[in-house]
């Protein structure tokens, strides 16, 4: 029972067909999510298990005594006496936060909702991981944001009078497109250039949200896909094992889809800026920190004294986390390319330096990456 209102549904959706293509001799009703379930109607349907958003208390109640399993996908509520398949939120936003400390900035915005619960985790991924480095981030919080609707008129401005104080050039993280659409209206209000100004980055690659902005906004594309097909999964195992014991299973988001609302770096360092141009443009390649001294101009100790003071970090380790995180990619992304394939793509010598790599780094064999 899930609605079909925005992006994220859609991919959801795809992926429950993903995985339950698998089981051809299970017959799968889509239905509406109603506006509030009823023991009899399910009754009536006569179901083996369900998946479906669970928003409420009241829901959760209700579908943990009506006999059947159920998972929840809803980010906006975690039940405790069912199983979640949903985002791993305060990932989302620890990503968003290396991904603008990379880029060299050092002022940083939160905006986000009250009453959602992936709002709230986004928030503190975020907040998280730039504490750990002293940072303190700015925060406007809106009250309740409608499913797939763009903040009011009213709502804007509160972000206008919010983002014009703050110290420029900007980082805002936003809980979703939605609310990044807003932040880049009241840019617009007060007369702040996006990316100059203030740089903007969602979450959800909403082409709807996307398509009504007027600056090309970037957002963290999540992996809905896979949450369907981990719900389909999970389902059909409970239906097998119904003393399958309840958990929460957190899928990490998809990737970072850069676009004109971050296309600066906040690095003033014009060498810093070049080199990781230089680095970007080849990632498909062996890269050696004396081929980008010798493109930047300089020598190499002077670059990995500017490298240091802009970034906090070595040339050769700014190298092989760009590398690393297009592998991450491409291995999600690309299930027909073997390991080997997407190292040679990524730069690496070979499948064994990518897996060393990837131990030593993020603590996960390529293979775990792969499968989520």
């Amino acid at each position: 029972m899930l609605s079909m209102d925005t992006e994220h549904w859609h991919g959801v959706l795809q992926g429950l067909a993903d995985g339950f293509r698998e089981t051809p001799n299970i017959q799968v009703l889509k239905l509406s999510r109603p506006a509030k379930f009823e023991a009899t109607v399910l009754r009536r349907l006569k179901l083996d298990g369900l998946i479906t958003r669970i928003a409420s208390k009241e829901d959760e109640k209700l579908l943990a005594h009506a006999g059947l399993p159920v998972v929840n996908v809803s980010g906006r509520f975690a039940a405790e006496k069912l199983t979640n398949v949903v985002n791993d939120d305060e990932r989302v936003g620890a990503l968003a936060a290396a991904f603008f400390r990379r880029r060299g900035y050092a002022s940083f915005g939160f905006c986000g909702v009250e009453r959602h619960r992936s709002s709230r985790l986004r928030q503190h991924g975020f907040r998280k991981a730039l504490e750990a480095e002293g940072i303190v981030v700015a925060e406007a919080i809106l009250p309740e944001l409608p499913e797939g609707d763009a903040p009011s008129l009213q709502a804007v401005k509160r972000l206008a009078a919010w983002v014009k104080p703050l110290s420029k050039p900007v980082a805002v993280f936003c809980f979703n497109d939605a609310i990044a659409r807003a932040v880049s209206e009241a840019c617009v209000e007060v007369e702040m250039i996006i990316p100059d100004d203030v740089a903007v980055l969602g979450v959800d690659n909403d082409d709807i949200q996307l398509g009504f902005s007027a600056v090309a906004l970037s957002s963290i594309e999540l992996n809905r896909r896979l949450i369907g097909f981990k719900a389909a999964r999970r389902l059909l195992d409970m239906v097998v094992e119904p003393a399958l014991a309840i958990e929460t299973l957190r899928v990490p988001p998809l990737k970072i889809v850069a676009r004109g609302s971050t296309d600066k770096l906040a690095v003033n360092d014009p060498v810093v800026a070049a080199a990781l141009d230089y680095i970007a443009d080849r990632l498909g390649n062996a890269i050696y920190v004396d081929d980008v001294a010798r493109e930047t101009g300089v020598s190499r100790r002077s670059l990995e004294m500017r490298f240091r003071a802009a970034l906090k970090t070595s040339v050769y380790a700014e190298v092989q986390r760009q590398q690393l995180e297009r592998a991450e990619i491409l291995l999600k992304e690309n299930p027909k390319l073997t390991i080997a394939e997407v190292a040679y793509a990524c730069g690496f010598q070979d499948a064994r330096h990518l897996s060393v790599v990837c131990r030593r780094k993020l603590g996960r064999t390529p293979g775990s990456l792969r499968r989520g």
